[in-house]
């Protein structure tokens, strides 16, 4: 009896610790400093996506299970270095960064297995600080297609 006891608590303690995502956890540690915080399954969010968006990010949109925003406005110099600290720690790579008049946006992605698994996009001003996380499962071969849509739509407008 004490085996099948110690045997149901490892699997629950391993289960748990599956289900945590990497920025889950950073969202879970300070989402008590947010102004505000939502974290949704993608079937619900993208509900409230305008359908032309929709269609737009089509390949994306598929591949996204979760969302999970963040937006803070006091204190948010000291959590930019404590996220930059989490991107760091959990090897995010980073796929573009704009710093314009004091505005920076940078994304970020955590690859596993040939699979992104999460993207997180910050977007950072002197009064606000933002965080998308996006809990995935896009192939290197779609994730290179929606950049190459993105690409073909940022220099035709």
């Amino acid at each position: 009896m004490k085996n099948y006891i110690l045997t149901f608590f490892a699997v629950i303690v391993l289960t748990s610790c599956a289900a945590q995502t990497s920025f889950n956890s950073f969202y879970s540690e300070n989402k008590h400093d947010c102004e505000f915080s939502i974290s949704t399954p993608a079937f619900v969010a993208n509900l409230f996506i305008p359908n032309e968006d929709v269609k737009e990010f089509e390949t994306l949109l598929k591949k996204v299970k979760h969302y999970r925003v963040m937006i803070f406005s006091e204190g948010s110099k000291s959590l930019n270095k404590k996220f930059n600290r989490f991107i760091k720690q959990h090897k995010y790579t980073s796929i573009f960064r704009l710093n314009e008049k004091g505005e920076q946006v940078e994304l970020y992605f955590l690859q596993k297995k040939n699979k992104i698994r999460e993207l997180v996009l910050k977007v950072k001003s002197d009064e606000d600080f933002v965080l998308l996380g996006l809990k995935s499962n896009i192939s290197e071969e779609d994730f290179n297609k929606i950049i190459e849509e993105s690409n073909v739509k940022l220099t035709s407008n």
